[in-house]
């Protein structure tokens, strides 16, 4: 579900936004337009083929809007769609938007009839299919002088009409308690200022909206496994909903999110989670600085707390699961035991010798190109000179593994470099798990990437042991900056000291009370949006961004794209060059903190 309070006191907050001033942009106008111009096809790439589209809505809208998305029993389209709009005082604009939406479903093919429900007239329209449309059989319209309703089955719409009346018994989301769970959580932790307009709610259950996802965009696994299945027979059901709410205008905010997700006690168990949904467990933190040897250069810092060793041993069900078979232990066997790999024992020298925290940075260089993305995954280990072992004799005996010289003497950095077809740990992870690579995609996750183990220079010894970070980079110029920076005695300057980022630390701590600021979070991240979303962009622009070599665009090609898939028109080569409109990319920030009910989700965008 989605709800806007008030249309018209959104419309007003937005635009004061930046985010406002950036679409109304001269700059921007070639692209706004050509939006505009096929926003009917956009919206029914969302299941939203009702007839009626957005932007009719906040035309004719004197109060709340609401969206919804909800199961429903076919076979063939198990879901529906329903928009509801206050139009009070506002019913002549109304009355002319169905006239004008008549009109244009039956210039389409589409056939009227016209039933009656308490002398309430509804306007059902049989469409007519095309090639290639969304199994849409039917639009249901009407209105009176409160309200209208635009839906895509006649027996949502009754439905819908029942419950205003007071007729219908079914069950009220209002009175649901995962519903009232999420909103009990949000609420009690916003905070708003009196200028803070409340421009979006939003509700959704995962599990279920991830089956209506799957049918919306039309991914088609085959025999393939089902994700969603899988997921909930693993336990992650224990996420019973999200839900949050988007204010603008509030104060320094741009926008603001304060959101929670649901995964409460489940009564009568032992525990929250079971099988693999046990590496759910995250863990609060204190927050801290940003360590001194993350570069001035680079977009965003995220943290997560995490207790990686439990969460790995979590993952055997969901393995075995996946591939109908125990395979997960099997799996680390032949790794340990076979004479021709590096004999490597996961369970006895990596897995214990991982901390709690993952630190992630991104960037990108410029001119923007197919590898501007850069990432680097730190990972905390408690010994680093026994993961430094073992990165060596993994990569020893991997072909594809090369030394790169280092800036620092005794460091060794590894980089990988696919040259042909590989047969490797991901490709046959993602083979066993039923998610084939296309015939025309490149087999690899990354066909280049960097791997290296470096001492932690703010961390202490203990029994023995060196603390580290065991690191990746999809770029092994990004690890040789990292690796010369964390090797410094003190590298100057450093992204904590840049202006955004205090400016981010500084609104992070103003939000938060003083008994959730010493409890800490599960996961903070903090981002330059200009800098992250130029390489982006620029790519968007030339049609080329799913084209990339990101890890992103990599899971995307994998997981929603077929080899027969054409890339749609966008018009994104309408857009103007970013360096026109980067001052409206502001820094952004989020943070997450575990409960004994789920995990809090806000975040917010800066003016």
């Amino acid at each position: 579900m989605a709800r806007i309070p008030n249309v018209p006191n959104l419309i007003t907050a937005w635009e004061k936004t930046n985010l406002a001033a950036l679409a109304d942009d001269p700059a921007m106008q070639p692209f706004i337009e050509f939006q505009k111009s096929v926003s009917s096809q956009k919206s029914e790439t969302l299941g939203f083929a009702i007839g009626v589209r957005p932007e009719d809505i906040l035309d004719v809208a004197t109060g709340e809007a609401v969206a919804i998305w909800l199961p429903f029993e076919d076979p063939r389209r198990p879901y529906a769609v329903a928009v509801i709009v206050d139009i009070r005082g506002n019913e002549a604009q109304a009355r002319g938007l169905l006239d004008q939406v008549d009109m244009d479903l039956k210039a389409a093919g589409a056939t009227r009839q016209v039933t009656t429900w308490a002398k309430q007239e509804i306007r059902r329209y049989s469409l007519k299919p095309l090639p290639g449309q969304l199994k849409v059989d039917e639009v249901a319209i009407t209105m009176n002088e409160q309200r209208l309703i635009a839906t895509d089955r006649e027996s949502v719409l009754v439905s819908l009409l029942e419950s205003a009346s007071g007729k219908d018994t079914q069950p009220k989301l209002e009175l649901a308690a995962d519903y009232i769970g999420v909103q009990e959580q949000t609420v009690s932790r916003v905070g708003e200022s009196p200028d803070a307009t409340v421009g979006l709610e939003w509700f959704a259950r995962p599990i279920a909206m991830g089956r209506i996802v799957k049918e919306v965009t039309k991914i088609d696994r085959g025999r393939q496994v089902n994700i969603i299945n899988l997921l909930e027979r693993q336990g992650f059901d224990a996420v019973a909903a999200v839900g949050g709410r988007v204010t603008l205008g509030e104060g320094d905010f741009d926008l603001r999110h304060t959101g929670f997700i649901w995964a409460p006690p489940i009564p009568g168990e032992p525990e929250r989670f079971r099988l693999a949904a046990r590496m759910l467990r995250a863990i609060n933190v204190p927050d801290q600085p940003i360590p001194a040897w993350v570069g001035p250069s680079i977009a965003s810092y995220a943290r997560i707390n995490w207790e990686l060793a439990k969460a790995f041993w979590y993952a055997e069900t969901l393995v075995d699961d996946a591939v109908g078979e125990p395979l997960f232990q099997d799996l680390l066997d032949g790794i340990r035991d076979d004479q021709l790999g590096p004999q490597i024992d996961i369970a006895k020298d990596v897995i214990p010798n991982l901390g709690e925290h993952v630190i992630v940075l991104s960037d990108n260089v410029t001119p923007a190109d197919l590898r501007s993305e850069r990432m680097l995954v730190a990972i905390e280990t408690t010994d680093a000179k026994t993961l430094r072992q073992v990165v060596r004799k993994t990569m020893e005996v991997d072909p594809d593994a090369t030394i790169v010289p280092s800036p620092v003497a005794g460091v060794e950095v590894y980089r990988v470099l696919r040259t042909e077809e590989p047969i490797d740990f991901e490709a046959e992870l993602f083979s066993d798990l039923g998610i084939e690579a296309n015939e025309d995609a490149p087999a690899p996750l990354l066909n280049e990437w960097a791997i290296t183990v470096l001492d932690n220079p703010d961390g202490q010894s203990a029994g023995g042991k060196t603390p580290g970070y065991l690191v990746f980079s999809s770029h092994p110029e990004l690890m040789l900056e990292t690796v010369e920076r964390l090797s410094a005695a003190n590298p100057q300057p450093s992204l904590d000291q840049t202006p955004e980022m205090i400016l981010l630390r500084e609104h992070l701590e103003a939000l938060e009370s003083e008994a959730a600021a010493q409890e800490g979070h599960a996961v903070v991240r903090m981002a330059r949006t200009d800098l992250t979303l130029r390489a982006k962009y620029s790519l968007m622009r030339e049609g080329k961004l799913r084209d990339s070599d990101s890890v992103m665009a990599s899971l995307f090609r994998r997981i929603f794209i077929s080899k027969d898939d054409e890339a749609e028109d966008l018009g994104t080569d309408k857009l103007p060059p970013f360096e026109q409109i980067q001052k409206y990319f502001r820094p952004a920030a989020g943070i997450s903190q575990a409960t004994p009910l789920g995990w809090t989700l806000d975040g917010f965008l800066l003016k």
